[in-house]
């Protein structure tokens, strides 16, 4: 198991950091975590091509998690010379179906490729030919929900947005890495998100093996608030960089 980080960042323009997506490479299957502004052609940048994409799972409908399924399905349905072969699964919690029928009313088919399906995540937990995915409500929005995806023994928790929870620290546990928004100083502490003294807890709770700190503000980089994260936590701490591959 693989993790590609394509956007560490938030909706802030920053040179540094994109918004938020993450490919997770499997045995047969190549799936993304979100798809903030840039995914697309960051894929390129990392030398995936679009198309061999099987899953894109959105934790919530914020613009810097979903802004990037306009300009990939639109590339997936005009792919000037490619075809798709295999389905494209696409997946959100409940409220997802009527969020992109939005943007179907406003984009209409030329973001509805043939090789398309669609749904809304009602089981917590999902079956696949080489990996399981199970999910948890966090404290974000009304549908926000974290993602664990399970593969030949190791575990990846994307927690998405969230604040803290003991719901998040269990569904966590002895995780081989936990991709874990880090947005603002203790100081700038924001209903519905997570910083450095929020982190510490769920970390040493959850005994996750790789806490990577994402979602990551520029006043993150200017302070460098993960100082207190390393020292306060057992596990390896990794902040994560755009483009960054780590090998799980």
């Amino acid at each position: 198991m693989k993790l590609t980080i394509l956007g560490s960042g938030t909706c802030v323009p920053y040179a540094r950091r994109g918004s938020s997506g993450y490919v997770v490479h499997l045995p047969h299957t190549k799936l993304i975590l979100d798809c903030g502004n840039g995914t697309t052609w960051k894929l390129g940048k990392i030398g995936i091509n679009y198309l061999e994409i099987d899953h894109i799972f959105i934790t919530h409908f914020h613009p810097d998690h979903t802004a990037d399924l306009i300009p990939f399905l639109f590339a997936t349905k005009n792919p000037y010379g490619s075809t798709r072969e295999k389905l494209l699964h696409l997946w959100g919690p409940p409220g997802f179906i009527s969020f992109f029928s939005a943007l179907r009313e406003a984009y209409g088919e030329w973001i509805v490729p043939e090789k398309l399906e669609i749904k809304e995540i009602e089981n917590n937990n999902l079956h696949f030919d080489d990996f399981n995915l199970s999910t948890e409500k966090t404290l974000h929005t009304e549908n926000s929900v974290a993602y664990r995806v399970e593969s030949e023994g190791k575990s990846i928790v994307y927690t998405g947005d969230t604040d803290y929870s003991e719901s998040l620290i269990n569904f966590s546990k002895n995780a081989d890495a936990l991709i874990i928004e880090c947005s603002m100083p203790d100081e700038f502490k924001a209903e519905g998100h997570l910083t450095p003294a929020d982190i510490i807890k769920i970390s040493n709770k959850s005994g996750a093996k790789k806490i990577i700190l994402t979602h990551l503000y520029p006043v993150c980089d200017e302070r460098n608030i993960w100082d207190s994260v390393k020292k306060e936590v057992d596990s390896e701490v990794i902040v994560a960089e755009d483009l960054q591959e780590i090998k799980i």
